[in-house]
């Protein structure tokens, strides 16, 4: 075809032309990608994949804000919960918890064969150093409760490196446990609506 012949036709289509080229139509396709992702960002239900069986769950006990918390299966209720105050605990901040933490977790492992333990911290702001966990096993932190790293070294203890690294992540030899520690457990829950200060 002549475009001579066409007039109208060279007119019209000169934006095509342009977007005909490999190059211009990737960007043009790229950029209307990323405006249709942005707009499911800001309007999650809007996305046209979204689950709501599973991310519109209102299991982040918070009216109106969704948690995809429904895609795991709740567990049994635990057979035994406690209270850290019930082991000596004091939420003020400035009391050290590490003891009383360290007790109830020893308690709730005792419990494990028999459907597990949950320890309930509730509101305050509980300062510890570091604890383990132990399985089926839950720590539910009850809103406004705070647990708070101990900035005391003597309640962080060592762990070694492991042999295949032979040195610690940030130095040689051995380094600091984390806070709230378990190796090898298994139904383990760390939940509720408050926060952990590390």
């Amino acid at each position: 075809m002549d475009v001579s012949e066409k007039p109208w036709l060279h007119s019209r289509a000169w934006w095509w032309a342009r977007v005909n080229r490999p190059s211009s139509a990737a960007i043009i396709l790229a950029a209307a990608a990323l405006l249709v992702i942005s707009l499911f960002q800001h309007n999650p239900t809007a996305a046209p994949f979204s689950s709501p069986a599973i991310c519109a769950s209102p299991a982040s006990g918070v009216p109106g804000r969704q948690s995809c918390a429904g895609f795991y299966a709740e567990g049994p209720p635990r057979k035994a919960v406690f209270s850290i105050k019930e082991f000596g605990g004091i939420g003020d901040g400035r009391t050290l918890n590490t003891a009383a933490f360290r007790r109830a977790v020893e308690r709730c492992a005792a419990l494990g064969g028999m459907g597990g333990a949950q320890l309930n911290v509730p509101a305050g702001r509980w300062l510890t150093g570091s604890f383990n966990m132990t399985s089926n096993f839950t720590l539910y932190l009850e809103d406004g409760a705070a647990i708070l790293g101990s900035e005391d070294p003597k309640e962080w203890p060592l762990i070694e490196p492991l042999p295949s690294y032979g040195r610690g992540r940030e130095r040689p030899g051995a380094r600091h446990i984390s806070l709230i520690h378990g190796n090898g457990l298994h139904d383990v829950i760390l939940t509720g609506n408050s926060i952990i200060y590390i």
